[in-house]
């Protein structure tokens, strides 16, 4: 398995990031630096980033993206591991903390991919109807930029976009590093399929809140206060299915809060630790 390696030789105890769709481990680092004198920090590259990746159009669920953490951890033979996961990164990690919680000593999902069941209910309607195809994010995702004359270009593309709005400078470099590679017509293009960034919109789990009542380790729930994705009424949803779960809030922060607010998502991680030993 080809991995992020934050702190290579580490000998420290193993900690897991699973990254959100189409955002590379690299974006991760400052959020995580506060950790990385405690722990050795690893983050498995999901399917779209692989070079032998299977097309798009063969991931029918997100329970693959569970298989291939599970597979990795098995190949650097971990054992009771700290799990952090975001957006589609922290559903894998639930679905794999519930598969395996033996494997697992603590969970923390940032702002996972967990959606409001009311309007789970409408994705399972659009889904039966075949309109699922239809919706902005994966419309949005099909009409990706794929190419740009050097890397500094596509910085300077991606820093006009109001997404990136918040996102400090190092990070947005980050982000750009990892999401971009030498292309064959000269230039850079990008490494993430959005064909692949679209079926993983097209898949949304409506299975979600049956595997969070089935968590069994201490798990913190972060999310952004202003998150389109993980709301306030998934947090209700949440707590409602495992009443032992912590949650924190960040406050002026969106879906990609672990990038909009990097200093106090890692120290909200170290501080759920230092508390749940």
């Amino acid at each position: 398995m080809n991995f992020y390696d934050f702190n290579p030789k580490s000998q420290k105890p193993l900690l897991h990031l699973a990254h959100a769709n189409g955002f590379p481990p690299s974006t991760y680092i400052r959020a995580l630096t506060p950790l990385l004198e405690r722990f050795h920090v690893i983050s498995f590259y999901a399917r779209p980033f692989w070079a032998d990746c299977p097309p798009a159009e063969t991931l029918e669920n997100w329970s693959v993206f569970a298989d291939d953490l599970l597979n990795g951890l098995a190949e650097v033979k971990a054992e009771k591991i700290i799990a952090i996961g975001h957006s589609l990164g922290g559903v894998a990690t639930l679905y794999a903390a519930v598969r395996q919680p033996e494997l697992f000593s603590h969970v923390i999902l940032i702002d996972p991919t967990m959606l409001p069941p009311a309007f789970l209910r409408k994705v399972i309607w659009m889904k039966w109807l075949g309109m699922e195809a239809r919706t902005e994010l994966v419309q949005g995702a099909l009409r990706r930029r794929r190419h740009w004359e050097s890397r500094e270009q596509a910085y300077q593309s991606f820093k006009e976009k109001p997404l990136f709005k918040k996102w400090p400078d190092e990070i947005l470099r980050a982000y750009v590093e990892g999401m971009t590679a030498p292309s064959e017509k000269e230039g850079v293009q990008l490494t993430y399929s959005p064909e692949w960034e679209a079926q993983i919109y097209r898949t949304i789990p409506t299975d979600v809140w049956k595997k969070a009542a089935q968590l069994s380790q201490p798990t913190l729930v972060i999310r952004g206060e202003k998150s389109n994705t993980f709301t306030a009424e998934s947090e209700k949803a949440f707590h409602k299915a495992n009443s032992l779960a912590s949650f924190a809030v960040e406050k002026n922060a969106g879906h990609l809060v672990p990038q909009e607010q990097p200093d106090e998502i890692g120290h909200i991680i170290l501080g759920f630790l230092d508390s749940k030993p």
